[in-house]
């Protein structure tokens, strides 16, 4: 099995696709982290998972997103007064246009 880049692909992806297509598997890392493997259309359609396993796969993701979440309330803690998440999102929006207007102006 041949490991390459996330950049490799977009460097390659021609190259690496006709591979794949030929029965290679490829495993796609990006900062030496697996992300996903690219396999054939018959090895992909030979991968069917049963709705339970589909299940399972989808709360172990889930369970993953709460460790997370748990994991950055602990190293970042909140402070009095700070913006949830949304709330940052939803300022940022409104004043994106005064950003982008004052460096606008500032040139």
């Amino acid at each position: 099995m041949r490991t390459v880049t996330a950049m490799e692909v977009r460097k390659r992806l021609g190259e690496i696709l006709d591979a794949a297509s030929a029965g290679e598997r490829i495993l796609i890392e990006r900062d030496h982290r697996p992300l996903a493997y690219l396999v054939s259309v018959e090895e992909g359609a030979s991968l069917g998972e049963s709705p339970d396993e589909l299940r399972e796969r989808r709360y172990a993701a889930l369970d993953r997103i709460d460790a997370f979440a748990r994991r950055m309330e602990i190293e970042h803690p909140t402070q009095p007064g700070d913006l949830s998440a949304a709330e940052w999102i939803r300022w940022d929006r409104d004043h994106r246009d005064d950003r982008h207007r004052q460096h606008a102006d500032d040139e």
